[in-house]
């Protein structure tokens, strides 16, 4: 009966590497990381004791503009570990402002570090741009899908944003990021061609129909599953018809919130049946109607500072080698009329008056959040 032992503790252990959602094979690596590896690690923050946890790691990725730990300390870090995650966050190249291709190497090495320190799969929540930084990670390094659980996106923008062709248009330059987040960019075509899931992992997408920056949200923030993987494209208002919800809202907002946490703890995407609307007009647990108001204006200012100072381009920056293939095309110019850029009025250029229309709605919104004082009630979930 010995010669029966090796194939059974063979089948045994393949069995228990698919029970965990772990592939018996491994998958290629993908291209080198573009940037050295002391730079890759600074830009990661985890506790110092990561190890497993009760319900698994999540990595934060902060939007254009914004550090990870701007964008989620205050709000959803603290929320999440208080749930019994184990919470890292990452910093974009240049705070989001440089090559979303380098952007992406990070959180590639976020992945592998979180998935190495914990044995379980990572579950990855990306802010605006940071949902389209992690889906550039996902496609072009096969290696780290097996790592990952779940992608949510808070006002992803998996199609780019009509603002960003507004704000290049307005200068006639702008910074990497926001070139590479007009609708029809080379990177924009790259990272939807062939599909724009990956299989094995469950997909929720969250926006809100009076987002102002990410436009339109619909169009922008959702996604197509591809065969074997699970696709939810949740708007906001589907939950809180009475929401409006703007895109510097998101981290601090209770629904969304709420969201999130049903695609984190149930199998399959996000399902706005399931969440009670009981967290409409709330925020995140331990934030404030305060504290949410004096957020957005904080991270409003933060990001358009940065927007405006990142070194202007006057074009998209090249696809890497292992990406030129996916978009052979030149690369379109942002329009002066039609998408993002309303027609010229008592002499101003449509564009401009849309890139002004983009900071005052971001504007609007952190003062717009006054009026939503009243008491956060907990979850029914």
């Amino acid at each position: 009966m010995t010669r029966w032992v090796a194939p059974l503790t063979g089948a045994l252990v393949i069995a228990a590497l698919l029970a965990a959602g772990m592939p018996a094979r491994a998958q290629a690596p993908g291209p080198a990381l573009p940037e050295p590896a002391a730079t890759l690690q600074a830009a990661l923050h985890c506790p110092p004791n990561l190890g497993r946890s009760p319900l698994g790691p999540v990595l934060l990725v902060p939007g254009t503009g914004l550090s990870g730990p701007e964008n989620w300390d205050w709000s959803y870090r603290p929320a999440l570990e208080a749930e019994g995650f184990a919470v890292c966050t990452v910093d974009m190249a240049e705070y989001g402002m440089g090559d979303i291709q380098v952007s992406a190497g990070r959180i590639v090495h976020a992945v592998r570090t979180m998935h190495a320190a914990t044995g379980q799969k990572v579950a990855l929540i990306g802010y605006s741009q940071g949902g389209l930084d992690i889906r550039w990670a996902l496609k072009y390094w096969p290696d780290i899908r097996p790592m990952v659980s779940d992608v949510i996106g808070l006002a992803p923008a998996h199609h780019g944003a009509d603002s960003a062709a507004a704000i290049c248009q307005a200068a006639g330059a702008c910074a990497a990021s926001i070139w590479q987040m007009v609708p029809g960019s080379r990177l924009i075509r790259a990272v939807n061609a062939g599909g724009e899931t990956v299989a094995g992992i469950d997909y929720t997408n969250i926006y809100s129909r009076d987002d102002g920056v990410v436009v339109p949200p619909a169009d922008r923030s959702s996604l197509k599953p591809a065969p074997g993987a699970s696709a939810a494209n949740i708007e906001v208002q589907s939950l809180c018809p009475a929401s409006r919800l703007a895109h510097i809202g998101f981290p601090a907002d209770g629904a969304v919130y709420a969201l999130v946490r049903d695609a984190l703890l149930r199998p399959g995407a996000g399902d706005a049946a399931r969440v009670s609307s009981s967290v409409c007009g709330t925020f995140v647990p331990g934030v404030t109607a305060a504290t949410a108001e004096a957020k957005a204006a904080e991270l409003t200012n933060l990001a358009t500072a940065r927007i405006f100072a990142a070194p202007p381009l006057t074009a998209e920056p090249p696809l890497a080698a292992y990406a030129a293939g996916d978009a052979p095309a030149p690369t379109p110019r942002p329009p002066a009329a039609g998408e993002g850029a309303p027609p010229a009025r008592d002499g101003m250029p449509g564009s401009a008056l849309a890139v002004l229309a983009v900071l005052a709605g971001a504007l609007l919104a952190a003062g717009g959040l006054a009026g939503r004082r009243r008491r956060q009630r907990p979850s029914s979930m």
